[in-house]
Protein backbone atom coordinates (compact mmCIF):
# COMPACT_ATOMS: atom_id res chain seq x y z
CA UNK A 1 0.00 0.00 0.00
CA UNK A 2 3.21 2.80 0.60
CA UNK A 3 4.10 1.67 -2.34
CA UNK A 4 1.20 2.51 -4.41
CA UNK A 5 0.65 5.64 -2.66
CA UNK A 6 4.30 6.69 -3.26
CA UNK A 7 4.79 5.48 -6.68
CA UNK A 8 1.37 8.14 -7.28
CA UNK A 9 3.46 10.63 -5.40
CA UNK A 10 5.78 10.44 -7.59
CA UNK A 11 3.21 10.40 -10.44
CA UNK A 12 1.98 13.57 -9.13
CA UNK A 13 4.90 15.20 -8.91
CA UNK A 14 5.90 15.09 -12.63
CA UNK A 15 2.75 15.83 -13.79
CA UNK A 16 2.70 18.48 -11.62
CA UNK A 17 5.75 20.05 -12.91
CA UNK A 18 4.72 19.25 -16.88
CA UNK A 19 1.45 21.43 -16.00
CA UNK A 20 3.06 23.91 -13.90
CA UNK A 21 4.80 24.67 -17.11
CA UNK A 22 1.97 24.78 -19.46
CA UNK A 23 0.40 27.06 -17.19
CA UNK A 24 2.80 29.38 -17.03
CA UNK A 25 2.29 29.44 -21.03
CA UNK A 26 -1.59 29.64 -20.94
CA UNK A 27 -1.45 32.39 -18.40
CA UNK A 28 0.84 34.36 -20.60
CA UNK A 29 -1.50 34.06 -23.68
CA UNK A 30 -4.47 34.55 -21.29
CA UNK A 31 -3.27 37.48 -20.06
CA UNK A 32 -2.54 38.99 -23.90
CA UNK A 33 -5.65 37.92 -25.13
CA UNK A 34 -6.90 39.93 -22.35
CA UNK A 35 -5.85 43.15 -22.86
CA UNK A 36 -4.64 43.48 -26.66
CA UNK A 37 -6.35 42.35 -30.11
CA UNK A 38 -4.97 42.27 -33.65
CA UNK A 39 -4.77 45.15 -35.72
CA UNK A 40 -6.31 42.73 -38.56
CA UNK A 41 -8.16 39.14 -39.21
CA UNK A 42 -6.04 36.58 -40.64
CA UNK A 43 -8.64 34.84 -42.06
CA UNK A 44 -10.42 37.93 -44.08
CA UNK A 45 -6.96 38.78 -45.90
CA UNK A 46 -6.14 37.63 -49.98
CA UNK A 47 -4.74 34.28 -49.49
CA UNK A 48 -1.26 33.59 -50.92
CA UNK A 49 1.02 30.90 -52.69
CA UNK A 50 0.90 27.73 -51.04
CA UNK A 51 -1.40 28.84 -47.65
CA UNK A 52 -3.41 25.81 -47.40
CA UNK A 53 -0.27 23.36 -47.36
CA UNK A 54 1.62 25.70 -45.05
CA UNK A 55 -0.98 25.62 -42.58
CA UNK A 56 -1.12 22.22 -42.98
CA UNK A 57 2.74 22.11 -42.55
CA UNK A 58 2.98 23.68 -39.51
CA UNK A 59 0.02 21.24 -37.99
CA UNK A 60 2.28 18.53 -38.71
CA UNK A 61 4.93 19.93 -36.98
CA UNK A 62 3.19 20.50 -33.90
CA UNK A 63 2.49 16.61 -34.08
CA UNK A 64 5.41 15.64 -34.65
CA UNK A 65 7.02 17.84 -31.56
CA UNK A 66 4.13 16.23 -29.56
CA UNK A 67 4.72 13.17 -30.86
CA UNK A 68 8.62 13.36 -29.60
CA UNK A 69 7.98 15.24 -26.13
CA UNK A 70 5.64 12.12 -25.52
CA UNK A 71 8.12 9.05 -26.47
CA UNK A 72 10.37 10.12 -24.17
CA UNK A 73 7.84 10.88 -21.75
CA UNK A 74 6.97 7.67 -22.00
CA UNK A 75 10.89 6.47 -21.52
CA UNK A 76 12.08 8.52 -18.69
CA UNK A 77 8.57 8.48 -17.00
CA UNK A 78 8.99 4.87 -15.26
CA UNK A 79 12.85 5.47 -14.00
CA UNK A 80 11.49 9.13 -12.77
CA UNK A 81 8.24 7.39 -10.97
CA UNK A 82 10.88 4.74 -9.34
CA UNK A 83 13.07 7.12 -8.28
CA UNK A 84 11.12 9.44 -6.48
CA UNK A 85 9.00 6.89 -4.76
CA UNK A 86 12.10 5.18 -3.75
CA UNK A 87 12.78 9.00 -2.34
CA UNK A 88 9.69 8.92 -0.96
CA UNK A 89 10.07 5.53 0.92
CA UNK A 90 13.35 6.42 2.49
CA UNK A 91 11.48 9.39 4.52
CA UNK A 92 14.75 11.02 3.61
CA UNK A 93 14.69 14.44 1.08
CA UNK A 94 17.85 15.68 -0.77
CA UNK A 95 17.42 19.30 -0.61
CA UNK A 96 19.77 20.06 -2.83
CA UNK A 97 18.45 17.52 -5.61
CA UNK A 98 14.59 19.12 -4.73
CA UNK A 99 16.27 23.08 -4.89
CA UNK A 100 18.15 21.97 -8.00
CA UNK A 101 14.81 20.40 -9.72
CA UNK A 102 12.89 24.16 -8.30
CA UNK A 103 15.85 25.88 -9.61
CA UNK A 104 15.54 24.41 -13.14
CA UNK A 105 11.37 24.28 -13.38
CA UNK A 106 11.69 28.68 -12.22
CA UNK A 107 14.25 29.29 -14.96
CA UNK A 108 12.60 27.08 -17.91
CA UNK A 109 9.25 28.60 -17.00
CA UNK A 110 10.80 31.93 -16.96
CA UNK A 111 12.68 31.15 -20.37
CA UNK A 112 8.70 30.00 -21.61
CA UNK A 113 7.20 33.40 -20.36
CA UNK A 114 9.78 34.97 -22.60
CA UNK A 115 9.62 33.52 -25.47
CA UNK A 116 5.86 33.19 -25.76
CA UNK A 117 6.45 36.97 -25.37
CA UNK A 118 8.67 36.75 -28.70
CA UNK A 119 6.33 34.57 -30.14
CA UNK A 120 3.43 36.80 -29.94
CA UNK A 121 5.56 40.01 -31.32
CA UNK A 122 6.56 37.66 -33.99
CA UNK A 123 2.59 36.83 -35.03
CA UNK A 124 1.69 40.18 -34.85
CA UNK A 125 4.54 41.32 -37.21
CA UNK A 126 3.89 38.48 -39.49
CA UNK A 127 0.11 39.15 -40.27
CA UNK A 128 0.92 42.71 -39.90
CA UNK A 129 2.73 42.38 -43.27
CA UNK A 130 0.32 39.45 -44.64
CA UNK A 131 -2.17 42.20 -44.65
CA UNK A 132 -0.08 45.11 -46.66
CA UNK A 133 1.06 41.89 -49.40
CA UNK A 134 -2.60 41.11 -49.47
CA UNK A 135 -3.96 44.82 -50.33
CA UNK A 136 0.18 45.46 -52.84
CA UNK A 137 -1.30 42.96 -55.07
CA UNK A 138 -4.13 44.69 -56.91
CA UNK A 139 -0.87 47.14 -57.73
CA UNK A 140 0.16 44.56 -60.41
CA UNK A 141 -2.98 44.71 -62.49
CA UNK A 142 -1.96 48.80 -63.03
CA UNK A 143 1.65 48.10 -64.22
CA UNK A 144 3.48 47.89 -60.64
CA UNK A 145 5.81 44.96 -59.63
CA UNK A 146 5.94 44.47 -55.87
CA UNK A 147 8.40 42.61 -53.75
CA UNK A 148 8.54 41.32 -50.19
CA UNK A 149 11.14 40.80 -47.83
CA UNK A 150 14.26 42.39 -49.15
CA UNK A 151 17.23 41.72 -47.17
CA UNK A 152 19.50 44.54 -46.72
CA UNK A 153 22.70 45.13 -44.54
CA UNK A 154 21.51 43.73 -41.01
CA UNK A 155 17.56 44.23 -42.00
CA UNK A 156 14.82 43.74 -43.68
CA UNK A 157 12.73 45.59 -45.86
CA UNK A 158 9.01 44.58 -45.69
CA UNK A 159 8.03 45.88 -48.95
CA UNK A 160 9.65 47.35 -52.34
CA UNK A 161 7.09 48.67 -55.14
CA UNK A 162 8.41 49.57 -58.55
CA UNK A 163 6.16 51.67 -60.89
CA UNK A 164 6.25 53.88 -63.59
CA UNK A 165 6.00 56.58 -60.98
CA UNK A 166 8.44 55.94 -58.75
CA UNK A 167 10.43 53.33 -56.18
CA UNK A 168 8.57 53.23 -52.82
CA UNK A 169 9.83 51.25 -49.47
CA UNK A 170 7.13 50.27 -47.53
CA UNK A 171 7.72 49.78 -43.88
CA UNK A 172 4.88 47.94 -42.36
CA UNK A 173 4.32 48.05 -38.51
CA UNK A 174 2.17 45.65 -36.31
CA UNK A 175 0.81 47.29 -33.42
CA UNK A 176 -1.53 45.66 -31.03
CA UNK A 177 -5.08 47.52 -30.08
CA UNK A 178 -5.37 47.76 -26.22
CA UNK A 179 -9.07 46.65 -25.08
CA UNK A 180 -8.53 49.44 -22.42
CA UNK A 181 -8.96 52.30 -25.44
CA UNK A 182 -12.16 50.70 -26.45
CA UNK A 183 -12.69 51.61 -30.13
CA UNK A 184 -10.30 54.80 -30.16
CA UNK A 185 -8.15 53.02 -32.20
CA UNK A 186 -6.50 55.50 -33.92
CA UNK A 187 -2.87 57.09 -34.53
CA UNK A 188 -2.61 60.34 -34.93
CA UNK A 189 0.79 62.21 -36.75
CA UNK A 190 1.30 65.37 -34.91
CA UNK A 191 4.20 66.95 -32.96
CA UNK A 192 6.57 65.11 -35.50
CA UNK A 193 5.60 61.90 -33.69
CA UNK A 194 3.16 59.18 -33.68
CA UNK A 195 0.55 59.15 -30.79
CA UNK A 196 -1.39 56.23 -30.19
CA UNK A 197 -4.04 56.00 -27.94
CA UNK A 198 -1.89 54.88 -24.85
CA UNK A 199 1.32 55.45 -25.92
CA UNK A 200 3.81 57.72 -28.21
CA UNK A 201 5.97 56.65 -31.06
CA UNK A 202 9.06 58.35 -33.21
CA UNK A 203 11.25 55.57 -33.92
CA UNK A 204 9.11 53.80 -37.06
CA UNK A 205 9.78 57.65 -38.95
CA UNK A 206 13.17 57.35 -38.52
CA UNK A 207 13.53 53.58 -39.58
CA UNK A 208 11.12 53.85 -42.40
CA UNK A 209 13.79 56.83 -43.81
CA UNK A 210 16.54 54.88 -43.37
CA UNK A 211 15.48 51.95 -44.98
CA UNK A 212 14.36 54.09 -47.63
CA UNK A 213 17.63 55.92 -48.15
CA UNK A 214 19.72 52.44 -48.24
CA UNK A 215 17.72 51.00 -50.58
CA UNK A 216 18.41 54.66 -52.78
CA UNK A 217 22.08 54.00 -52.36
CA UNK A 218 22.04 50.50 -53.06
CA UNK A 219 19.77 51.03 -56.30
CA UNK A 220 22.24 53.57 -57.53
CA UNK A 221 25.44 51.68 -57.18
CA UNK A 222 23.71 48.80 -58.56
CA UNK A 223 21.97 50.53 -61.70
CA UNK A 224 23.95 53.56 -62.57
CA UNK A 225 21.45 55.98 -63.04
CA UNK A 226 19.77 58.30 -60.35
CA UNK A 227 17.27 56.99 -58.51
CA UNK A 228 14.78 58.71 -55.58
CA UNK A 229 13.10 55.85 -53.22
CA UNK A 230 10.24 57.30 -51.20
CA UNK A 231 9.35 55.77 -47.72
CA UNK A 232 6.30 55.11 -46.62
CA UNK A 233 5.10 54.22 -43.72
CA UNK A 234 1.84 51.52 -42.89
CA UNK A 235 0.08 50.41 -40.04
CA UNK A 236 -2.18 47.65 -40.86
CA UNK A 237 -5.92 47.57 -39.02
CA UNK A 238 -5.30 51.39 -37.70
CA UNK A 239 -6.92 54.67 -38.60
CA UNK A 240 -4.23 57.32 -39.44
CA UNK A 241 -5.15 60.71 -39.02
CA UNK A 242 -2.58 63.23 -39.97
CA UNK A 243 -2.64 66.91 -37.90
CA UNK A 244 0.43 68.14 -39.76
CA UNK A 245 1.76 67.01 -42.94
CA UNK A 246 4.57 64.72 -42.89
CA UNK A 247 7.62 63.96 -45.23
CA UNK A 248 6.17 60.83 -46.37
CA UNK A 249 3.12 59.13 -46.38
CA UNK A 250 1.80 57.29 -43.26
CA UNK A 251 -0.90 54.74 -44.05
CA UNK A 252 -3.50 51.90 -43.11
CA UNK A 253 -3.02 49.11 -45.47
CA UNK A 254 -6.39 49.76 -46.84
CA UNK A 255 -4.66 53.16 -48.17
CA UNK A 256 -1.80 51.90 -49.67
CA UNK A 257 -2.89 51.38 -53.24
CA UNK A 258 -4.77 54.21 -53.70
CA UNK A 259 -1.64 56.26 -51.98
CA UNK A 260 1.05 54.95 -54.32
CA UNK A 261 -0.94 55.57 -57.61
CA UNK A 262 -1.30 59.28 -56.55
CA UNK A 263 2.42 59.99 -56.14
CA UNK A 264 3.78 61.59 -59.10
CA UNK A 265 7.42 62.27 -57.89
CA UNK A 266 9.04 60.49 -60.55
CA UNK A 267 8.73 59.19 -63.61
CA UNK A 268 10.33 55.81 -64.37
CA UNK A 269 10.97 54.30 -68.27
CA UNK A 270 10.14 51.03 -68.79
CA UNK A 271 13.91 50.75 -69.15
CA UNK A 272 14.78 51.73 -65.80
CA UNK A 273 11.97 49.96 -64.03
CA UNK A 274 13.28 46.59 -65.59
CA UNK A 275 16.66 47.68 -64.52
CA UNK A 276 15.39 48.17 -60.98
CA UNK A 277 13.51 45.12 -60.80
CA UNK A 278 16.13 42.88 -62.24
CA UNK A 279 18.72 44.36 -58.92
CA UNK A 280 15.64 43.88 -56.78
CA UNK A 281 14.88 40.21 -57.74
CA UNK A 282 19.21 39.07 -57.22
CA UNK A 283 19.07 40.74 -54.29
CA UNK A 284 16.01 38.24 -52.99
CA UNK A 285 18.08 35.63 -53.75
CA UNK A 286 20.04 36.59 -50.74
CA UNK A 287 19.64 34.46 -47.32
CA UNK A 288 18.09 36.45 -44.56
CA UNK A 289 20.54 37.91 -42.62
CA UNK A 290 18.15 40.02 -40.66
CA UNK A 291 17.84 39.67 -36.68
Amino acid sequence: MDDLLNQGLSLLVIVGSVYSLLGVLFLKIWLHQKNAKLPVERKKLKRVAAQTLSEQVNDKIVDVIGLIFLSALIVTMPFAIKGIAEVFASGELNYFLVILIALGLVYVARKLWVKSNLLIKLKLGRDAELAVASELIELQSHGYQVFHDIQADGFNIDHLVVGPNGIFAIETKGRYKRIKDDTNYKVKFEKNRLAFPSWFESKPLEQAQNQANWVNKWLQEATGFTTQVLPILCFPGWFVELKQRPEFPIVSHKQLVKTILSMRHISLSQEQQRAICYQVIQRSLHESKAM
